[in-house]
């Protein structure tokens, strides 16, 4: 896979201290795919990260995929609906190693998309799941009405 030119504040819509991914390592446009790195801190070891790790290489393949279509508009924000197949192999992660993080882009539209994750220590895999998320293209109308009342239409 070819090293990626693509920087994590460029193509996620997170910031410290909540971004967990280190880098990314490649992008595949043809496979839509992403490698990533991360290192786990403390707070972040317990098995159930590795959706937050999944949600953001999808968030990150996302912003790339933005790019690549010309967007210059900073990274939009995403909203993850579920989970399928998710299966967690450990019960932690090792403070302070660093674990591959994939997202495989299986389906998108203009607003939804379907990415096929996973979590791995070498060849071992510690974590996959298949992720589900809405990302709308206008993130201050959608969280506007989540907002308004029952009486107001929302």
């Amino acid at each position: 896979m070819p090293a990626s030119s693509y920087r994590l504040e460029d193509v996620l819509p997170h910031r410290p201290p909540m971004v967990l991914l280190d880098e990314i390592v490649s992008v595949d446009e043809k496979e839509r795919s992403l490698v990533a790195r991360a290192t786990i801190r403390g707070e972040w070891c317990e098995n159930w990260a590795s959706i937050e790790l999944m949600a953001q290489a999808a968030a990150a393949l996302a912003g790339v995929f933005d790019r690549v279509a010309g967007s210059t508009r900073p990274a939009r924000p995403g909203f993850l609906l579920g989970t399928r197949r998710i299966r967690m192999h450990v019960p932690a992660f090792e403070v302070g190693k660093t674990y591959e993080v994939t997202a495989k882009d299986v389906f998108s539209d203009a607003e939804s998309a379907s990415f096929e994750c996973s979590v791995r220590d070498g060849d071992a895999v510690a974590a996959e799941a298949v992720l589900n998320a809405y990302r709308p293209n206008d993130v201050t109308a959608f969280m506007a009405t989540q907002h308004e009342s029952p009486e107001q239409g929302g």
